[in-house]
């Protein structure tokens, strides 16, 4: 069974390897090898380490836990953006559990949480255009890719990101 909560700060290790773990499978070949095999890790429990400390106002983050083990997390932005509303800025599942329905829970959870804030915006995020698989389940989801543009990487390159937007996060919600 797989339990949905707000993350605490004692999550940022288990965040942060799991956003590792999740940028080396989907995005090599298209980041840098330097940077998936070295410093991806502790750049991401610094990013991780930061956000749970000191959060920003709008900042929503979930976890979704099995047998105690931290599977997926979500970490949105409410009305980050006037014209597109809240930002979902990350969404990982770990590559054993994708394909029970918990990184779309973990979306309907956050638009759920961002919909009665602000029933008036929409939701979007960013993917990036080589990763297909995340494309296709956004688009299954009902996003649409409003536009493509290059993006600045971690790792210091740029690569296409496309931007999927929902016209409301009511409706990702399932309301």
């Amino acid at each position: 069974m797989v339990t949905y909560r707000l993350a605490q700060s004692t999550d940022a290790v288990r965040i942060a390897a799991l956003h590792a773990q999740s940028w080396q499978t989907h995005n090599a070949g298209i980041w840098a090898a330097a940077y998936l095999d070295g410093p991806v890790v502790a750049d991401r429990l610094a990013v991780w380490t930061a956000r749970l400390q000191q959060p920003a106002a709008n900042q929503h983050l979930l976890v979704a836990e099995q047998a105690g083990q931290l599977v997926g997390f979500a970490c949105t932005y409410f009305n980050e953006e006037p014209q597109y509303g809240t930002l979902l800025d990350n969404l990982h599942v770990a590559t054993r559990v994708q394909g029970q329905g918990i990184g779309k829970k973990l979306m309907q959870l956050a638009a759920a949480a961002a919909y009665p804030r602000f029933p008036d915006a929409k939701f979007h995020l960013w993917a990036l255009e080589e990763n297909h698989a995340a494309r296709k389940f956004y688009e299954r989801l009902g996003g649409e890719n409003v536009e493509t543009t290059p993006c600045e990487n971690p790792d210091g390159t740029y690569s296409p990101a496309c931007r999927y937007v929902w016209a409301s996060a009511r409706v990702l919600a399932g309301d």
